[in-house]
């Protein structure tokens, strides 16, 4: 009976042992990579593609986001889903940062920490090429269409108009081509993307309505560590260049 309970008790702590040998090699996997949260419905910067950066996805923010997983020593995947889930899927853990064309704002920063801005943008109109909108005011008693969850919508929603809001960046500009909205707010090198995709459309700026905005990587508040390893690599991408040339080859793409 003791040799049986011996036997058992062996067996017990050799299960264990090896639970926990098991558990360090699973940590350890995990920690060669780095999850991105995205949403990959945001030209130059967010875009689903065959034969991607990494995967099926491709812009600035997903070359950016490979090149911050080779400066820390870690293969960067990619996670798409909609944008208003990305900082709550940053809380949870689904992800360990986001890089979305994510403006930094008063609001994000109470509940995540940003990195160091890497792309300064602004918001514009996208309308008809015989639109008569010219300015911001214009805009007054015209069918704005804006995409959910982003700048172009808080800046509409502080102007006192109202909009109709779409999940996609694409729906958005056909309500547009297709006569169904006046103008499409968004963000600036987007909106370039799209005149540039669709024929009979046009931008239209007003720097005294829009101000300039920063986008940055955000990481879970607290997260030091990784916000330190984000904000070298991507200081280095600002200082060699890097970051300009990736914005330029996806800016000029067709």
């Amino acid at each position: 009976m003791k040799m049986i309970k011996k036997m058992l008790v062996a067996g017990i702590a050799a299960a264990m042992m090896l639970t926990s040998l098991v558990g360090c090699g699973g940590g350890a996997a995990a920690s060669k990579t780095i999850t991105f949260g995205t949403n990959a419905e945001f030209p130059p910067f967010e875009y689903v593609t065959s034969g991607g950066t990494i995967g099926d996805y491709d812009g600035i923010d997903i070359a950016i986001a490979q090149k911050i997983g080779q400066d820390i020593g870690k293969e960067a995947t990619i996670n798409n889903m909609e944008f208003d889930s990305l900082l709550i899927a940053l809380q949870n853990g689904q992800v360990d940062a986001v890089i979305a064309g994510m403006t930094v704002t008063d609001e994000r920063k109470e509940s995540v920490d940003f990195s160091v801005p890497y792309y300064t943008a602004t918001q514009v109109m996208i309308v008809k090429e015989d639109s008569d909108i010219k300015t911001a005011a214009d805009m007054a008693d015209k069918k704005i269409v804006v995409i959910q969850g982003y700048t172009g919508e808080t800046v509409v929603q502080d102007m006192g108009y109202s909009y109709e809001s779409f999940k996609k960046g694409t729906e958005a500009v056909l309500e547009l081509v297709n006569g169904k909205c006046d103008v499409v707010v968004i963000d600036s090198a987007t909106a370039s993307k799209y005149v540039k995709d669709n024929e009979g459309i046009k931008i239209v700026e007003d720097p005294s309505a829009f101000e300039a905005e920063e986008y940055a990587i955000a990481v879970k508040k607290g997260n030091t560590e990784l916000l330190n390893q984000i904000n070298t690599s991507i200081q280095k991408m600002l200082d060699d260049g890097t970051i300009s040339e990736l914005s330029a080859k996806y800016l000029d793409a067709e």
